[in-house]
């Protein structure tokens, strides 16, 4: 971080006596962690920016290999002291997030609050250490102040407000929400704009992004399970013209195969799907005609208007939550 960002964070911990009385500091862990604890068996965790503690200290009690990173003595001094205090350990790491280099990846990375008290000169930085950090089949939960209404000002001091739009497309392609949710405050000090929306998200790895030749593998695997010739469909190099471009929005977009972070439009949907198809080095005529196969209710019959996801095979969907 800038001088003036230690500086300003190294006021905070010479002011306050106690853990309790630091502004960001809070009693609960983070919304939707335990939601990952109840979904996924304890591994490593990464919380970046551990501040107060509580969230490193949750996750060490629920079996949680730990580590704590932050910036500021001070506030390691304070998680280690809470976990000795709770019976458990976690691992102390001093260090800059933008600077820092994993070590490893973790099954679950961390952030309440850190990214929306950075200097944006040291977003990318920020963002490639996430990615360098979280495992491919990893968790990554964020805490980040939104707007308390459209087009309200930042405040003098304090977080920076993003919407929730910005916040996705800074992670995309590479990551998708899966999860978010949203606490608004009204009453604040004038100083940090009067009131703002807590937002809270659940990241995982977009495996359309990461591993692109086995989502069109799974595909391939889904219209032979149907009895689709798939060697010939493309070899005769024929769209299905049963599927709309509305459809294809659809399904390219977030809420099935995560190919674009938002539901493109419907004139750009081929171009969306072309444009990741030659990113990847893949042919975008055979990804075309395969994707089209599936959606067809002539032939595939399995991504329609009304998908018939008991009967696909495509494990990177999003909508494999429903099967």
């Amino acid at each position: 971080m800038s001088t003036h960002e230690k500086e300003t964070f190294q006021q905070v911990y010479n002011w306050v006596d106690d853990w309790q009385a630091l502004p960001w500091a809070h009693d609960e862990p983070t919304l939707l962690l335990a939601q990952v604890c109840s979904e996924k068996k304890p591994g490593t965790a990464l919380d970046i920016g551990c501040g107060a503690g509580t969230d490193s200290v949750f996750l060490a009690k629920q079996g949680w290999e730990v580590t704590s990173l932050d910036f500021m003595p001070k506030a390691l001094e304070y998680t280690q002291q809470r976990a000795r205090a709770a019976g458990v350990s976690i691992t102390p790491v001093e260090a800059d997030i933008t600077a820092w280099e994993p070590p490893q990846q973790y099954d679950l990375v961390l952030d309440h609050g850190l990214l929306h008290n950075m200097d944006s000169v040291r977003y990318p930085a920020y963002r490639e250490c996430v990615l360098k950090a979280l495992a491919d089949t990893g968790d990554f939960v964020l805490l980040h102040w939104h707007p308390l209404f459209a087009g309200q000002d930042q405040g003098e001091i304090g977080p920076t407000r993003s919407s929730r739009e910005q916040i996705k497309a800074f992670f995309a392609p590479d990551l998708q929400e899966r999860f978010f949710a949203r606490e608004e405050f009204e009453d604040l000090p004038a100083a940090v704009g009067h009131g703002m929306a807590q937002a809270y998200y659940l990241f995982r790895p977009n495996l359309a992004e990461a591993k692109p030749a086995e989502l069109i593998a799974q595909i391939t695997a889904s219209l032979t399970d149907h009895d689709i010739d798939t060697a010939a469909a493309v070899a005769s190099d024929q769209l299905p013209a049963d599927v709309s471009d509305e459809l294809l929005a659809c399904i390219v977009g977030p809420g099935r195969l995560g190919i674009s972070h938002c539901v493109p439009d419907a004139a750009d949907a081929n171009a969306v799907l072309r444009a990741w198809a030659e990113r990847h080095g893949l042919d975008s005529r055979t990804v075309a005609v395969l994707t089209r196969l599936l959606a067809s209710g002539q032939q595939g019959n399995i991504c329609t208007e009304d998908p018939k996801c008991t009967e696909c095979a495509v494990k990177f969907c999003k909508r494999l939550r429903y099967r």
